[in-house]
């Protein structure tokens, strides 16, 4: 895999909007073929008769058996254009992604908690979020998989290892990365659907007199056909009547389990065959990963999941006959037919349903690991950081944030060497301090989800991340923002107390206090944090929160400095040590002509 990925994805887009003039050319062909012979039809058995019995009943096979095959072909032709439309849709995203453009990825909203540890301060979802640059899942379970690694990233160095091999290794298989997310995509599921399938894990079926039903459902068709078929030797038609009669007296006795199996089974049969080929992805593909092996053995032991499934999809089209009233009426007349698919299913079910959420489970972490191999093979240029197994929190250099455009991107280092340890930042307003602190999140939660993070050379020891940037208020909640940051802070110490090992990042604390009350509770604060074994990055613009420096060995300062040349402002963005020498908000007022 030489290319870049923008050659890569600039020569498959092409390649795909060549052959999709090709297949618009190939069904329009099909639709005026599939016309003619239905007029050929239409003709023939006009004129059937003037042919002869022989010759026109020939005739009007060959041509219905002709106009069948041409609407199972224009069918294939119509998926065929569709995944193709989805691989053209996803090398046009990519290359908008390649240049800084994420909007057309699902943002992931829905996962926004303003209570969580660390989410919510970093933007790690929502509109510009992490989780919309990363998000390229293809199911609803996969995207809520990759939400949770997001939310908990592992602390475990054998896991996070792991992970990284996985997506190294899926960053070198563009093709059938490709291949897997187009056709995920050929079925937009809805998360009420991924429930029910779910659900048939763990719901247990009941179902009476089975073995009854076993043989009735091949007995009663076998007479009643056998019986239609003694009609042509003279026999009496009330047999037949009476054994229809008898299979529609069954259908009204199995009227509950009928309904109950249809509303669990019915009207998914795309979903499984979605389910299907996203299976037999995974066991067609050598891996070498043990991360990526152990997801395939989740689908072939004892036999094929791709096989089991692809019978359970066949059961479930059958049963979803029934839904054109016609044919179901015909099915039900003769062959017992919903009696047979609910019978058929609760055998399904039965013997497959503990194996079930194990093939879904491979299916939703390889659906989100893809993910994070796709933003490894878009940032190549990115390192897979080392995880330290001395006590070494952090060691980054030229550490930077993702999702700032790379031509605008400042990149600063930062080793924080030993535990406990309390960073304070100062700088002036718009000197990068909050960017840099959010810098520091990202990356540590990209390193623990085992994704390659945005720095030369980046090194960590796993701990629970622990942000304060954000704080909101709560009318609700009958919260003062000043409260809601207190309680916040409350949490986190006690956590510390617990003997709970925490990377603190705190922006500005005691916000919504005085200026005396908020440097004591400050310097308490900080203190505390040392005391209970803390690493703490804070954010600060009071300037005597940095004399703690000589007090406490634990505590150092850093800073982002401006520069004021010819009454004009300057910004390096450039993390430093010591303690800023500038502040800019009175001269930005004076510039604003505020003041």
């Amino acid at each position: 895999m030489n290319k870049t990925p923008l050659d890569y994805y600039s020569q498959e887009l092409k390649k795909y909007q060549d052959f999709d003039i090709v297949l618009r050319k190939k069904i329009r062909i099909i639709s005026l073929l599939r016309f003619a012979v239905f007029i050929g039809l239409i003709v023939s058995l006009f004129y059937a008769n003037s042919l002869g019995w022989l010759t026109g009943t020939a005739l009007c096979g060959v041509l219905l058996t002709s106009f069948l095959y041409l609407i199972k072909v224009h069918i294939n032709a119509g998926k065929e254009k569709k995944r193709n439309s989805i691989l053209c849709s996803f090398c046009e995203s990519e290359l908008k992604a390649l240049n800084h453009e994420f909007s057309q990825f699902n943002s992931g909203e829905v996962f926004e908690n303003p209570d969580h540890d660390f989410t919510y301060d970093l933007d790690i979802f929502g509109k510009g979020s992490l989780f919309q640059y990363l998000n390229r899942t293809s199911t609803i379970s996969g995207e809520k998989k990759l939400a949770q690694w997001i939310q908990n990233p592992s602390l475990n160095k054998t896991e996070i290892e792991q992970k990284q091999q996985a997506i190294q290794e899926i960053a070198g298989l563009r093709e059938w990365r490709i291949n897997f997310l187009s056709w995920g995509k050929m079925f937009e599921e809805s998360g009420q659907q991924h429930q029910e399938v779910e659900q048939w894990a763990v719901k247990k079926f009941q179902f009476k007199n089975a073995r009854i039903t076993a043989v009735l459902i091949i007995a009663l068709p076998t007479i009643t056909i056998l019986s239609f078929a003694a009609i042509a030797f003279g026999w009496n038609y009330n047999i037949a009547y009476i054994l229809v009669l008898l299979q529609w007296f069954s259908m009204y006795f199995y009227r509950k389990q009928i309904k109950e199996y249809f509303r669990f089974f019915g009207k998914k049969a795309l979903l499984i065959e979605k389910y299907k080929t996203l299976l037999k992805e995974i066991e067609e593909q050598t891996f070498q990963s043990i991360w990526l092996i152990k997801q395939q053995k989740l689908t072939a032991s004892p036999e094929s999941a791709c096989k089991t499934i692809h019978k359970l999809g066949k059961l479930v089209r059958q049963f979803e006959y029934r839904q054109n009233v016609l044919v179901g009426f015909v099915l039900n007349s003769v062959f017992m037919w919903d009696i047979r698919c609910v019978y058929k299913l609760y055998e399904w079910q039965s013997k497959n349903k503990t194996k079930l959420l194990d093939w879904l489970t491979a299916i939703e972490n390889t659906d989100a690991i893809i993910s994070l191999a796709n933003f490894a093979d878009n940032h190549s240029d990115y390192a897979y950081p080392e995880i330290n197994s001395d006590i070494v929190p952090l060691e980054g250099q030229n550490l930077g944030h993702p999702l700032l455009h790379p031509e605008k991107r400042v990149c600063s280092s930062l080793t924080i060497d030993k535990q406990p340890k309390v960073i304070i930042v100062t700088g002036a307003n718009m000197a990068g301090k909050s960017t840099f602190l959010r810098a520091v999140g990202v990356n540590l939660v990209l390193a623990g989800i085992g994704a390659p993070v945005c720095a030369k050379k980046f090194g960590f020891t796993p701990m629970a991340l622990y942000t304060n940037m954000r704080t909101t208020d709560s009318l609700f909640k009958d919260e003062s923002y000043f409260f809601a940051e207190l309680k916040r802070l409350g949490q986190m110490l006690e956590r510390l107390r617990n003997g709970e090992h925490l990377f603190v990042i705190l922006d500005e604390m005691l916000k919504g206090t005085n200026s005396v009350d908020k440097l004591n509770g400050s310097r308490e604060l900080v203190k505390k944090m040392v005391q209970h074994n803390a690493v703490a990055l804070v954010a600060t613009h009071d300037l005597k929160l940095a004399e703690l420096e000589n007090q406490l060995e634990e505590v150092v300062n850093k800073c982002f400095e401006i520069h004021i040349e010819n009454d004009e402002l300057t910004f390096d963005y450039t993390l430093t040590d010591g303690v800023t020498e500038s502040m800019n908000a009175t001269f930005l007022m004076k510039k604003m002509g505020i003041i």
